[in-house]
């Protein structure tokens, strides 16, 4: 039986997950547990009157534009090391997916191994770049202009990262009176990025444990370059990684035309409750960044059969008796849709209008 925490169970709870991961999830993800009221986020499970298992269901969006696809990020997965085997964990899977419908996810994402997730339906999907800044590139480049690097601590310092993450198109939801704790998720630290009239320029948020930029958010992209290699002389790099999305092409272009490597990995592990709206919205953003090829397909994902509809800008998606052009099971269908290695079938339409702009997720904004 898995019930729901309560703000009282907060601190045994917060032991236990401590206990079962040897970490201190205050300080890993202090966006959830510096907040006691955030048990109530939790599906647990008692054996003998004492917490043995527990799963975290964060509730979020992916705000495109004026649309959100709202998401279920999924963590915290344990179960006491005497009672594995019992088929807890997929009392706690099960518990999570029916919160995550409750909350009228649309999508729900984990990070995990893929053999413990797969079988309730999670798989890797979507794209993160990952571009090196070498360490020739950070000798050689000789400096355009002056910048400086200060650690957000202040109020006013937070109120002026919120603002600049506020104005993307394409963001994570992030709650204002959590968003310094979002900030400092996954041990990470956020810096103002100021030019030598010191006026705010953007921001980066640095993951030291991977020696990544895993965000970065510029008023002119065309700086990226400077900025990153006078962050890794302050900060004495040899070299330094920056995470990008495929959403960020403005950003995207330029780190393509300096960075020395990339490589493309998943970004999370997502399962799809409502292929309709995420396909709808997803396919809506690609459209938005660039041209799609304009027509209709009738496709089949398990029991579901939908027909989408592109005409220019627009996208629909609507249920459908038609006969499917394509067909694909539900884990399939996450990957054709999401990875670009992935998106090649024998439908000439299917294959230009996917790889969907790719889902992504900001590492702070994971759970």
């Amino acid at each position: 039986m898995i019930e729901t925490a309560k703000t009282a169970d907060f601190k045994e709870l917060l032991k236990f997950e401590n206990c079962v991961f040897k970490i201190k999830f205050e300080n890993k993800v202090p966006k959830v547990y510096r907040f006691p009221e955030s048990a109530a986020l939790h599906g647990i499970h008692r054996e003998d009157g004492k917490i043995a298992g527990g799963i975290c269901i964060l509730p979020g969006a992916l705000i495109i534009g004026s649309e959100k696809l709202v998401t279920a990020g999924i963590g915290s997965v344990a179960v006491a090391k005497r009672l594995r085997g019992r088929g807890i964990m997929n009392e706690l899977m099960l518990y999570a997916e029916k919160k995550s419908l409750e909350y009228g996810a649309d999508v729900g994402f984990l990070s995990g191994y893929r053999f413990r997730y797969q079988r309730f339906g999670y798989v890797p999907a979507g794209v993160k770049y990952v571009f090196e800044v070498s360490d020739n590139l950070i000798a050689r480049t000789k400096e355009s202009e002056k910048l400086c690097f200060s650690p957000v601590v202040s109020a006013e310092d937070e109120e002026a990262v919120f603002a600049l993450y506020s104005a993307q198109e394409v963001r994570f939801d992030r709650e204002r009176e959590r968003f310094s704790a979002v900030l400092k998720t996954w041990h990470s630290k956020a810096y103002l990025i100021k030019d030598e009239r010191k006026n705010v320029c953007g921001y980066l948020i640095y993951k030291g444990d991977e020696n990544a930029v895993s965000e970065l958010v510029l008023e002119n992209n065309a700086k990226a370059r400077d900025v990153l290699v006078l962050f890794a002389r302050e900060k004495g790099l040899k070299n330094l990684f920056v995470w990008c999305c495929d959403f960020q092409r403005s950003l995207l272009k330029e780190l393509l035309g300096f960075g020395e490597h990339y490589r493309a990995e998943a970004a999370v592990s997502l399962k799809i409750f409502s292929y309709k709206n995420f396909i709808e919205k997803m396919l809506s953003l690609k459209a938005r960044l660039g041209a799609v090829q304009s027509g209709s397909l009738v496709l089949r994902i398990g029991e579901e059969t939908l027909k989408i509809t592109v005409d220019g800008k627009n996208v629909t998606v609507i249920e459908t008796q038609e006969k499917p052009e394509l067909s694909f099971s539900r884990t399939e269908a996450v990957v054709a849709l999401t990875r670009p290695e992935c998106a090649v079938t024998e439908n000439a339409l299917f294959n230009a209008w996917t790889p969907l702009c790719p889902f992504s997720i900001f590492s702070v904004d994971t759970v």
